[in-house]
């Protein structure tokens, strides 16, 4: 005859202690591989880490769903043992950089506010309401909700629960402002402000596109110098070596001639120059911080060159509009860019130039209003979007040589950009 299993609740006891202060027991039963029910116990802290019962008992609740996974329904879980469960399982397996976000929004946000309520009392609508409260850039809700959801999907496979309520949260994305991008002037401003070795990590950032964590992750032997090409093969992140961001960053780029120059000049400079050395060191032969250079060197480089703010991202957007603006083709942009998506190089990425912008909307005025305006039938027109010729003659433009666009753009990076 079959017994019916039953949740397991446990014991919390407080046990005296003579020379230190008290401590929670927590007391429960274990099925061993022989099948014999034996008792254990195991110590959940000190009375001065946990003052009451109730903050004891909340740091049970994650034993208590180990102790029952079989029967998990029939006690209701917690958010925050929830997440206890998703910290410990999920997270090791991301990114150094993932795991210190998701740590961060889940105690400055997500746990203050929703940590106490049981999963089946947290609801849509409430959720909608709590995110339009924050005074939050919209990325930043957004980031926040796809969290909260990959949380109760956590439970969902762990079957702590059989709803995810934020299915149904909705949440629109966008930026408040257009990121910030610099010409090659300007480029060349900031350069001019920077002393060694911050100049040739911008110059990397400017003529490569690489973000800030793979800049000071690169090794020397990272460059194929006979074939003038660099494999990117890891970031480092508040000093830990890691993974990239995704697979298709991993794909080989281009050195110009005048970059490489560059780098190997960084290269006799550095007391560290063997293959598995980093390109920029510390003292100790470690990897430079890039939110320290960030305060103390680029913005200050940026203030005196009169550019106003900028951060380490702002020469990977620069340096996307700079391709557009020397009309490179958008599968091309993407894998310099290494997106693992076209959207993301066009959607997030690429800004269109102001100066073909202002040419593409004369041209529409002037072709729609030309009988009032009183134009002639020779006004320019774009053919290709990478030409601006005369109707009249645009036969002969297109033995001319070719222009691109209205923009000058100089292509590599000989010398300093």
């Amino acid at each position: 005859m079959s017994t019916r299993a039953r949740y397991q609740f446990g014991c919390l006891t407080r046990r005296k202690r003579i020379r230190t202060e008290d401590v929670w027991q927590f007391r429960f039963y274990e099925t061993t591989a022989e099948g014999r029910r034996c008792r254990r116990s195991r110590m959940i802290g000190t009375v001065v880490e946990y003052p009451t019962r109730a903050d004891a008992l909340r740091m049970v609740e994650r034993f208590r769903l180990r102790l029952n996974l079989e029967h998990r329904f029939a006690q209701s879980v917690t958010l925050d043992a929830l997440v206890d469960h998703y910290v410990e399982q999920e997270l090791p397996q991301l990114r150094y950089g993932s795991q210190q976000s998701h740590l961060c929004c889940l105690k400055r946000w997500i746990r203050p506010r929703w940590g106490a309520c049981l999963l089946e009392e947290i609801k849509p609508v409430a959720v909608e309401h709590w995110l339009r409260s924050l005074a939050l850039a919209p990325k930043t809700k957004v980031n926040l909700r796809s969290l909260f959801h990959l949380v109760y999907q956590h439970g969902r496979r762990w079957e702590l629960t059989d709803a995810n309520p934020i299915d149904l949260v909705r949440q629109r994305g966008g930026r408040r402002r257009i990121p910030r991008t610099l010409d090659v002037k300007e480029v060349r401003l900031v350069l001019e402000q920077l002393a060694e070795p911050y100049r040739t990590m911008v110059a990397v950032a400017a003529c490569l596109g690489l973000r800030a964590s793979e800049i000071v992750g690169l090794q020397w032997g990272d460059f194929e110098w006979a074939e003038l090409m660099l494999l990117v093969k890891r970031s480092v992140v508040h000093g830990r070596v890691g993974e990239t961001k995704t697979e298709v960053s991993q794909l080989p780029l281009p050195v110009d001639p005048g970059l490489a120059e560059v780098l190997q000049e960084q290269r006799k400079r550095s007391p560290h120059q063997g293959r598995q050395d980093w390109v920029f060191p510390n003292r100790a032969g470690r990897p430079l911080w890039p939110e320290s250079i960030l305060e103390r060197q680029l913005k200050p480089a940026a203030v005196r060159a009169g550019v106003g703010k900028i951060g380490w991202h702002t020469f990977r957007h620069s340096y996307s509009k700079m391709l557009r603006a020397a009309h490179v083709d958008l599968k091309v942009q993407q894998e310099l860019l290494r997106h693992a998506t076209i959207q993301s190089t066009l959607n997030v990425y690429t800004q269109a130039v102001s100066d073909e912008k202002r040419q593409a909307s004369r041209w529409l005025v002037r072709s729609v209003l030309r009988s009032e305006t009183g134009g002639s039938s020779t006004e320019s027109r774009p053919t290709n979007g990478t030409q601006w010729v005369p109707i009249a003659t645009l036969s002969e433009a297109q033995e001319e040589p070719e222009v691109v666009g209205a923009v000058e753009v100089e292509i590599g990076c000989g010398g300093w950009i």
